[in-house]
């Protein structure tokens, strides 16, 4: 197989190669070896997915890799195995390197897990059990993780997490009711005073399934904000990543304790939006999604609100089958009318998942990935306006590129 890092640099020969680099990681993948396993046991993040390492006789041997690799460059990205890659990872000189076949690239590390992580709570929880993840230098909380859109058949069409099942009634979620259990919320505050305490995180996310409503969803996240800011004092940023509510909502968000806040359209285009997301569209609605972001500019201020995108589901059914130019133009259209409004969207490429109607080769592909990437970032560039470092940032990008663009083009992040 062709390394796709050397077809991306005929094509983007002016882009830097680390990010051409971390591009064929997300992408690509890379092939499993010995020291992925050891890495782990030297102290590296684990993944949430093993490696099913094929076996000459029997099943397939479940082998913990790392999460997270942290390349030469400062950018870090999802450890993703996948045999079929040019790209391996091999030990030199005490330290690890990156390969494609031959040709040595750069040194390698792996996120290390934080030492919080073996905190247990006063009744014995874990890190997990409490709903609280580290994703680089970043904590991702998600106490109510059941997305009340599946129950009512009008999930996302990309999203194959938010079903209620084991972990949500691990967490004491329950179908319907807006309230958090007394309990999940104090393992929570335990845990993220101590991750908080560890000086290892940067700042807190806080998401979860949708309820079926605004006044729904301002009530079910007010007590998760004000517990996380209780928690980490002012030690941490703490963000709302709820869906959109309306401005009076959003204040009461800050009032609680949040800094910023993220509410995710996913896609721009209003032919797509309703058959992407059936559920936020009848819920919600695309105009009010959109009147909610820009009153919670007048909340937070600019560069304090954000909004996450999905690029590629225009092109695929349900949607009406868009052509790589329209989706480009389409996202280039909302890209300058949220930025000019203050709002910082983001940009993760389709990544088909089990249990979605998207086959596994049906995700965006890396040449429209890195060609909407950076002309997203000249965007930037005009405007004076980097990614704020509260939402994403060196330490916690590792699914996208907006931070690797501007680091390389110049774009000082906002703090």
């Amino acid at each position: 197989m062709e390394s796709l890092s050397k077809a991306l640099k005929r094509r983007f020969n002016s882009i830097p190669d680390p990010i051409l680099w971390k591009t064929e990681l997300l992408f690509r993948g890379v092939r499993f070896t010995n020291e992925l396993e050891e890495a782990v046991k030297e102290g590296a993040a684990a993944n949430y997915w093993p490696y099913r390492k094929p076996q000459p006789e029997g099943p397939p041997k479940f082998v913990d890799v790392p999460y997270l690799f942290e390349l030469e460059s400062g950018a870090v990205a999802r450890v993703r195995v996948e045999d079929r890659s040019g790209f391996e990872v091999r030990r030199s000189n005490g330290g690890y390197r990156l390969l494609d076949g031959d040709r040595e690239l750069c040194g390698v590390g792996f996120v290390q897990a934080h030492k919080w992580q073996s905190f247990r709570t006063s009744d014995g929880a874990t890190q997990f059990e409490a709903g609280v993840e580290q994703l680089g230098d970043m904590l991702v909380v998600n106490v109510a993780p059941g997305c009340e859109y599946f129950l009512s058949k009008k999930s996302c069409t990309f999203c194959g997490y938010g079903r209620f099942g084991s972990r949500s009634k691990a967490l004491g979620q329950v179908q319907g009711r807006v309230g958090l259990e007394e309990r999940t919320l104090q393992r929570l505050y335990e845990v993220l005073r101590c991750a908080a305490e560890s000086g290892e995180a940067r700042h807190v996310y806080l998401t979860g399934g949708s309820m079926l409503s605004p006044e729904l969803e301002v009530e079910r996240y007010l007590p998760v904000v004000e517990t996380a800011r209780r928690a980490v004092g002012d030690k941490l940023r703490v963000t709302c990543g709820s869906g959109a509510v309306d401005r009076a909502g959003t204040a009461r968000y800050r009032d609680a304790g949040a800094d910023s806040c993220c509410y995710n359209l996913e896609t721009w285009a209003p032919e797509v939006f309703p058959v992407v997301c059936p559920g936020k569209s009848s819920s919600v609605g695309r105009d009010r999604w959109i009147e909610g972001l820009l009153g919670a500019v007048d909340v937070f201020g600019r560069g304090n609100v954000a909004s996450a995108f999905v690029a590629g589901v225009e092109l695929l059914p349900p949607a009406p089958r868009m052509t790589p130019e329209a989706m480009m133009a389409s996202i280039l259209e909302g890209a300058g009318f949220l930025m000019d409004h203050g709002i910082m969207p983001l940009y993760s490429p389709l990544w088909p998942v089990e249990g979605t109607g998207y086959a596994k080769d049906d995700g965006l592909s890396p040449e429209l990935y890195i060609d909407l990437e950076e002309k997203i970032c000249r965007m930037r560039q005009e405007r004076d306006f980097p990614v704020p470092s509260w939402l994403i940032c060196p330490g916690c990008s590792y699914m996208l590129l907006e931070v690797d663009f501007d680091r390389a083009y110049g774009l000082a992040a906002v703090h």
